[in-house]
């Protein structure tokens, strides 16, 4: 059984890759996010039973449009969490003592929340939001998976709405 699933998902790799990966980085915009994109479209592959797929290559192409679609919706939920940094400078300089108390309490609380967390979470939750790093480049300095990095980001970010704060994000970082 795994051997035959092997050989129809390396018969498919080898016919379509370059295509799907072609067509997921144009809905996505980049090459690499694409073949992201196009690795978790193959993984939805695997959970399907092969027998009833009549159109293998459409199949490959929907899993990548529907991959595609929930990248998007996962990177846009994430951008909506982003730290805004021109804000926080603003805020930081305002001539508003109220404004500058109030920004200076939300740094503090979210110090002590990023303090509570692991050395490698709160490292890669700095990298990302305050240095702008992507989670490619994350996992490349931390020497890491894409995976971890994510991991870290949901963990950093759950843990901050766990403990009651809501903090205003924006596209400062990127995935």
């Amino acid at each position: 059984m795994a051997s035959s699933l092997n050989h129809w998902l390396g018969l498919l790799f080898r016919r379509h890759h370059k295509e799907v990966v072609r067509y997921a980085s144009r809905l996505i915009g980049n090459r690499d996010d694409g073949e992201e994109v196009v690795q978790n479209a193959y993984l939805r592959m695997v959970r399907v039973d092969r027998r009833s797929v009549e159109h293998p290559r459409s199949y490959l192409f929907r899993a990548a449009r529907n991959a595609a679609i929930d990248f998007r919706i996962k990177l846009e939920r994430e951008w909506s969490r982003r730290v805004e940094l021109d804000q926080a400078d603003r805020l930081s300089s305002s001539d508003d003592f109220a404004l500058r108390l109030e920004f200076r309490d939300k740094v503090a609380a979210l110090s002590v929340l990023l303090n509570e967390l692991p050395v490698a979470c709160r490292t890669a939750f700095i990298m990302n939001k305050v240095e702008g790093l992507s989670h490619r480049e994350i996992a490349e300095t931390l020497g890491i998976s894409v995976s971890m990095v994510e991991k870290h980001m949901l963990r950093a970010l759950s843990h901050c709405a766990t403990c009651g704060e809501s903090w205003t994000m924006s596209d400062k970082g990127r995935r």
